[in-house]
């Protein structure tokens, strides 16, 4: 139980986060389509789509691979619940809810190993309530983004694991999981995070052939962290960088309004500015706010210069190895949400699929709770320890838990979210990026999909209709084309009467020719060959953590 004690009371300090989803009703959020994807990933999985790649419901009717790009981890979590019977909503804030407190409990736990109870606590607070956690909480609705920085703390605890060796290989599988959660979580926070490990393992490296401390397990042990993470979550990623070109995303992107570089963050911001439900727009003025939050930033200096103070000294430790690493992210990602960085950003390949660089605030937080918990452990007398972590504490929550709070809430009926015109419509208009190009693209609601097929003089009896298996019974008076209403995406099959097919592709639409009469129309979505590879990689993958942890038992035991 006394082990157990900084982890409830970073739990039970963690419910300012959450209370006002404890509320009844619903609130709006930039990312307004939340309860939807809950809703239709329960339905696929319902149906024992596994994994969920394509849905019926979103694409205006059409169907949608959102699942197949889109980071899913937290809608396996909330549409799991949905598919169990929870309420849509209820499972929305539950998905929102576990993912707050994971991002409290996983960086406690890096903490704690790193720099003890007290100090994991503080900096677990400092990082929780920092002011951008509630912006992607209860402003821009980013799920994907707060659950992503939730497993990140796993991922750099998997490199701290490394440097005892009777934990190297709990350090791999640990720091593996983290990495397979933030790609699996957030596709652009996965894409990001994986650039940053790789550097950080080449200049680590880098460090140890200076050294002349280069041997075979320098090498391996992180390798194998990044080389696992990826393998996890191959089944995912792969299939997403490979089918991209089959979607509008990129025309999305270019033809944005504002680009790339109209985002970056002024210094005043961090510091101080308003709060807002608004968005991001260029210059020094937003609609939402950037600040890190006072309290936090005042610890991150301390713990900086605590950590200057100490390499003055030249003193070593496994904390000042760790702060070494704390402080060049903290400073990396700082002035990559600045202007100043503008031409390192156009070095690096796809950034303008980020879309804004203020991402990077992500690990700022995480930072500041590293930093912060770092300045505890300077405090050498444990009562004078315990008083400045009850303020900073005190500070970080009092100043912050307002924050953490929607614009407003609002009485809906949770059957009012799941209706066609919701998911057909509404939320398919929010987004559609992912929709294969020349998709008709209705501009009302009467416009929606209704049918499955469309033809001259036809009557249709639907035998089946799942998200990846249709059957159609079409009868025809003549000899003609029909128009499938699904949209065409690699994967999806079809026979005409038992017989393989190969439509014409139209608008993103599939057409075929049927006789007169009585025809069987079938469709099923299927894997490609680059989801069969990524898809094989994953389950090896999963195969060797088994091994690999069997293993680490039977030789610690």
């Amino acid at each position: 139980m006394k082990k157990l004690l900084g982890l409830l009371i970073v739990i039970f300090l963690s419910f300012w986060l959450i209370r006002p989803l404890l509320s009844n009703g619903y609130f709006p959020m930039h990312d307004d389509t939340q309860v939807a994807r809950v809703v239709v990933m329960g339905k696929a999985l319902r149906e024992g789509q596994f994994p969920v790649r394509w849905v019926s419901d979103l694409g205006y009717g059409f169907g949608y691979p959102i699942f197949n790009f889109y980071g899913p981890l937290p809608y396996y979590i909330g549409g799991g619940l949905y598919a169990l019977g929870v309420d849509s909503v209820v499972a929305t804030k539950l998905m929102f809810g576990i993912g707050i407190i994971l991002a409290s409990v996983t960086i406690y736990l890096l903490l704690e190993k790193v720099f003890g109870k007290i100090s994991a606590i503080v900096g677990s607070i400092a990082f929780s309530y920092a002011p951008y956690h509630a912006v992607d909480i209860y402003v821009r609705g980013a799920v994907g983004e707060y659950w992503a920085i939730a497993f990140l703390p796993l991922l750099v605890l998997g490199f701290v694991l490394l440097s005892k060796k009777k934990q190297r290989l709990l350090g791999i599988l640990v720091g593996a999981i983290g990495l397979f959660g933030v790609i699996f979580s957030h596709t652009i926070l996965g894409y990001l995070t994986t650039g940053i490990v790789v550097v950080s393992i080449l200049i680590f490296l880098g460090i140890r052939v200076v050294q002349k401390k280069m041997n075979i397990v320098n090498i391996l042990m992180p390798v194998s962290i990044l080389v696992l993470g990826l393998s996890l979550s191959a089944f995912f990623w792969i299939p997403a960088f490979s089918e991209m070109k089959y979607t509008g995303v990129s025309s999305m992107i270019t033809g944005a309004t504002t680009g790339f570089f109209d985002h970056f963050v002024c210094v005043g911001q961090l510091w101080n500015s308003p709060w807002g439900f608004g968005g991001s727009a260029p210059g020094c003025i937003d609609g939402m706010s950037f600040k890190l939050g006072k309290p936090e930033i005042i610890l991150a200096i301390l713990g900086i210069g605590g950590w200057l103070f100490l390499l003055f000294k030249k003193k070593q430790s496994k904390a000042i190895i760790f702060m070494d690493g704390s402080v060049a992210l903290f400073i990396v990602s700082l002035v990559g949400v600045l202007s100043i960085s503008q031409s390192i950003w156009s070095m690096i390949p796809f950034y303008s699929f980020i879309q804004y660089p203020w991402r990077l605030l992500s690990y700022t937080i995480v930072c500041l709770g590293c930093l912060g918990a770092f300045f505890v452990t300077l405090i050498q007398r444990p009562v004078f320890r315990l008083v400045f972590a009850l303020i900073a504490i005190g500070l970080c929550i009092g100043v912050n838990a307002k924050l953490f709070q929607p614009h407003y809430l609002y009485a809906r009926d949770s059957s009012e979210f799941e209706t066609p015109t919701e998911l057909r419509y509404r939320i398919s208009k929010i987004s559609d990026e992912y929709l294969p190009a020349g998709i008709p693209k209705p501009s009302r609601p009467e416009d929606i999909v209704h049918g499955l097929v469309k033809g001259d003089s036809i009557n249709v009896t639907i035998l089946k209709d799942t998200d990846t298996s249709v059957e159609v019974e079409v009868e025809s008076s003549k000899i003609q084309q029909i128009q499938i209403q699904k949209a065409y995406f690699p994967g999806w099959k079809y026979q005409i009467n038992g017989k393989d097919v190969i439509p014409k592709i139209a608008r993103g639409l599939p057409s075929m020719i049927v006789s007169e009469g009585k025809s069987l129309v079938e469709m099923r979505f299927t894997n490609t060959p680059i989801r069969t590879v990524g898809n094989v990689i994953s389950v090896i993958s999963i195969l060797l953590m088994a091994g690999i942890l069997i293993y680490d038992k039977k030789t610690n035991s």
